[in-house]
């Protein structure tokens, strides 16, 4: 066709993504867009098929536009949906609801002509004109779907002809078993007519191909064979029946024929099995016993040929599964409700046959039904249960235990070797159900107990070799899901042998010996899941014997139990900081070492602590917190010299306490100030011999050294204030004082200086404190404010290793001056009168004066005036009105003489004064 100038070439293409049809001029091909359909990326690029387009007119397209489509489209669909909703109606709905219309009609008629005409025949005319009715109506639909050559009407006289065949055997039903009506006398033929009948049905059906009247036949001869209760009749029927279903599934694929022959063949069983004419009961014993097993044998296995013979869609996957499923669980329920009062002591034979034939099933599926996985492992979980249900019925204790334990070998050696889950999942089952009956079959102190505990761990141990040698190259992770499954499960059983094969005094090492041999069997296994989850072992033998000994309060064993435990817990924690095999997290290997060190304090502890004094226990504790640091210095076990510390804690607590309570002998609380002391000068001396040590460690343990030093201050302190009589303890802490000053001057060292300050600053707070017992005029008390002067004076002089600021040597001067004046003050007062008091001030005042004109120390000099203006201003005040004459004129004298001689040096001396002020 010649297109003309105006139309347009389009062409199609198919989208990438979705498959969508796309239309497109041809002058776009080649481009990339976004699908109409699906909204992706996709080319235009296909085949051209040219598609002509006519030119429009933009009027018209203007006046009609989108609008023109739709209203074509519209109606025709509106039409054709209104078409299907009438025909639906007529053909389908009219057909039947005009059926139970004319039924209804009929009962109507028949109750008219019952009570007219009808009652007054005999039952044999009455079943007469129910034949006549019945046939008459089944001739009708035979009748008309001869002559109907439409598909609609034929589908009418479907529904006649079913209604005509219910009707025949609905009549010859009740010729029987309805009183008014009844001819048929023998049970035995009614029911053989009724399933010579039914039978007819069945083939009217296979000769139409129509599974519904298929199913409506077989229905009616179920119903037949129920209700006709005469011997074995029901069970032959059923059997016939359940062949015809299979038959009709296999010929015809009729699904929904065979689980409806499913059904209602188990349930006409139950019925004739359970149900006595008027009450259920059960099976009674007897030869009719095992003759309905037998045939409930064979519906099952009719119906298990099926499940391999059937090739119909609707009976394929999920569908098949669930059929022989429902087979096997009617078969399971029925036989052992027949067997519930009757056999005693068989259901374990019955569950070990039964769950090894539907193994054997499982694998037949595997071949035969290669393409549906689903019916092989629906057989095969179903025949795992049933077998291990069968061990447990059987055996018990232990004895079950280990056989559950070898089932769980096999299942999985087996699911790894065919990759099957089913398999693989029975495996796990089975090993959890082994370990728990183990559990609860242990006995407190049986040797063969221990033995089978025993084995069966192993057992599981052999289950964690076969996942580990899958499972190695698979993940990396640390605990792997498989191994660490049957890990615990064999940890599990052998400590539950252990605990009841062990006193409880010894539990907790055996049960740490294990754990060190769990441990170190990744040299010799190689799975690593063996040795961490071991671990669990240790420290549960320290809860155990914490629990035994220190919370229930039992006697403490001999001292070799705990020494055995502590030296098993340190080789464990060795081992963590040393191997090389395993390569767990950083905070793993951290965990464990923290977590034994822990251990091993907590031992020493609450080992050791009933054991000793009170007073040796402070001193002990002392010692092994420098003993515990020590040795983890020296073994670089970290943990341990860290946690040794809390002894040091203790030692504290308990110098608080004892002293303030007990007051024990003198040298024990010098213990821990002996060991704050010690590791406060290790640490810092291990710095310096460790200057590459990383900040992030360095810093907090000096910090932490620099509060023990403190710490063994104030304690030592406080065992001054008790334990040195209180007249020797201002001049004792004064000389500790001066040896601290030493040392800061030798090392150089600021800290030292505070030190030295603290001790005297208490030396002089007690020589002040009025409240002090001991005697105030002490002459080696002086000694103390003179220690003091020359510290400041050594300080003045070395000011490179003494750094102080110009405040602090005045402070220093006061306070040492004022010191001086106090203690000659009490002095004078204990031994002189007033007089010799004033005097002595103005003395004092002329020493002080004399001192800061030689050490040119500005400070000597104002508190040497101010001492003597105090002076000055008791003569005033005091000495003019109470002294007496003689003493009065002593005092102005002994004042103005030293006024006067400090006039004159000031005087003289002038220009000099001036150069030091």
């Amino acid at each position: 066709m010649r297109l003309a100038p105006a139309e347009k070439s389009f062409l199609k293409s198919v989208c990438k993504s979705c498959g969508g049809h796309i239309e497109f001029p041809a002058d776009a091909a080649g481009t990339d867009i976004l699908c109409p359909h699906c909204g992706q990326s996709t080319t235009l690029a296909a085949a051209p098929v040219p598609i002509p387009v006519p030119p429009v007119a933009p009027i018209a397209a203007a006046s009609s536009g989108a609008r023109a489509p739709h209203a074509i489209s519209s109606p025709a669909r509106s039409a054709s949906a209104e078409r299907s909703f009438e025909m639906r109606l007529g053909t389908y709905w009219l057909v039947r609801i005009g059926i139970v219309m004319v039924l209804t009609v009929l009962v109507f008629f028949g109750n008219l002509a019952y009570h007219n005409y009808i009652r007054h025949l005999g039952p044999l005319g009455k079943v007469v004109l129910l034949y006549i009715a019945s046939f008459g109506l089944l001739g009708a639909g035979w009748w008309w779907q001869r002559q109907a050559a439409k598909a609609s009407l034929k589908n009418y006289a479907q529904v006649l002809f079913a209604g005509g065949l219910a009707a025949v055997y609905f009549t010859t039903y009740a010729a029987h078993h309805l009183e008014p009506i009844q001819i048929i006398q023998s049970p035995v033929l009614d029911g053989l007519l009724l399933l010579a009948w039914a039978g007819f049905m069945v083939w009217v059906a296979d000769r139409k191909k129509s599974e519904v009247l298929a199913l409506f036949a077989v229905c009616l001869a179920y119903y037949t064979s129920i209700i006709t209760r005469v011997g074995s009749f029901t069970l032959y029927s059923n059997l016939l029946l359940t062949a015809a279903a299979v038959f009709f599934l296999v010929r015809n694929r009729w699904a929904a024929l065979s689980f409806a022959s499913l059904a209602a063949t188990y349930a006409a069983y139950v019925f004739w099995r359970f149900f006595n004419g008027s009450e259920w009961e059960w099976a009674p014993p007897g030869p009719s016993l095992w003759r309905g097993s037998y045939f409930l044998m064979s519906y099952w296995l009719l119906f298990t040929a099926a499940v391999f013979l059937s090739k119909a869609e609707k009976l394929v996957r999920e569908n098949r599964a669930g059929f022989l499923t429902l087979n096997n669980g009617a078969f399971f329920t029925s036989f052992l409700l027949t067997m519930w009062q009757v056999h005693h002591g068989g259901f374990w034979k019955f569950s070990l046959i039964y769950g090894s034939a539907l193994l054997g099933l499982a694998e037949l599926a595997r071949r035969v039904l290669a393409n549906e996985p689903l019916a092989k492992n629906s057989y095969l979980t179903q025949g795992l249960l049933l077998v291990t249900v069968g061990f447990i019925a059987k055996f018990t204790g232990l004895k079950l235990a280990l056989i559950l334990a070898v089932e769980s070998i096999v299942l999985l050696t087996a699911g790894q070797h065919r990759k099957n889950l089913i398999l693989v999942t029975g495996a796990y089952i089975a090993a959890a159900l082994a370990v728990g009956w183990g559990m609860n079959g242990m006995e407190q102190f049986d040797r063969p107990g221990l033995w089978l505990g025993m084995g069966l761990g192993a057992l599981m141990l052999w289950n964690v070799l076969l996942v580990h040698r899958q499972a190695a190259s698979a993940t990396q992770v640390m605990l792997r899901p498989q191994p660490s499954y049957f890990t615990v499960l064999a940890l599990l059983i052998w400590l539950v042998a252990t605990y009841d094969n062990t006193s409880r005094a010894n539990f907790p090492l055996v049960l740490a010996a294990e754990g060190v041999l769990l441990t170190v069997s990744i040299y010799l296994l190689r799975v690593p899941e063996i040795t961490l989850l071991g671990q669990g072992y240790a420290a549960l033998a320290q809860l155990a014997w914490l629990f035994h000994f220190a919370i229930e309060g039992r006697p403490l064993p001999a001292w070799w139990n705990p020494v055995v435990l502590i030296v098993l817990t340190l080789a464990l924690g060795h081992w963590w900081q040393k191997q090389k095999v395993l390569a767990p997290t950083a905070q793993v290997g951290s965990f464990c070492q923290g977590l034994y060190a822990l251990a091993i304090v907590g031992l020493l502890y609450f080992w050791l602590s009933p054991k000793v004094a009170a007073a040796d226990w402070l001193a002990l504790t002392s010692l092994l917190a420098v003993g515990l640091t020590a040795y983890g210095v020296v073994t670089r076990a970290w943990f341990l010299a860290a946690f040794g510390q809390f002894f040091l804690v203790v030692s504290a607590a308990q110098f608080v306490w004892q002293l303030g309570q007990a007051k024990p002998h003198w040298h024990f609380p010098l213990a821990p100030i002996a060991a704050l002391s010690l590791l406060s000068f290790a640490t810092a001396q291990w710095f310096k011999r460790h200057p590459d040590a990383s900040e992030r460690v360095r810093a907090p343990l000096l910090q932490l050294a620099l509060l023990y030093r403190w710490t063994a201050l104030v304690m030592s302190i406080w065992w001054v204030c008790e334990y040195i009589p209180a007249r020797e303890r201002i001049w004792l802490f004064s000389l500790l004082g001066l040896w601290a000053f030493l040392w800061a001057g030798w090392q150089r060292n600021r800290e030292a200086l505070l030190m030295s300050g603290a001790y005297t600053a208490t030396a002089l707070a007690l020589f002040w404190l009025p409240l002090l017992e001991a005697p105030k005029v002490y002459w080696p008390n002086l000694v103390v404010i003179v220690i003091l002067l020359a510290q400041r004076q050594t300080a003045r002089r070395l000011p490179d290793r003494y750094p102080m600021d110009d405040s602090v040597h005045a402070a220093a001067i006061i306070t040492g001056g004022l010191s001086l004046w106090l203690f000659l003050s009490r002095w004078v007062l204990e031994t002189a009168s007033g007089f010799y008091l004033t005097a002595s001030w103005s003395a004092l005042a002329l020493v002080l004066f004399a001192c800061g004109m030689v050490l040119r120390e500005r400070m000597y000099r104002w508190l040497g005036l101010t001492i003597l203006a105090c002076a000055l201003g008791r003569v005033v005040i005091f000495d003019v009105w109470k002294l007496e004459t003689l003493y009065r004129i002593l005092s102005f004298m002994a004042l103005g003489v030293v006024l006067l001689v400090l006039g004159f040096i000031y005087n003289k001396y002038q220009e000099k004064t001036r150069e030091w002020l």
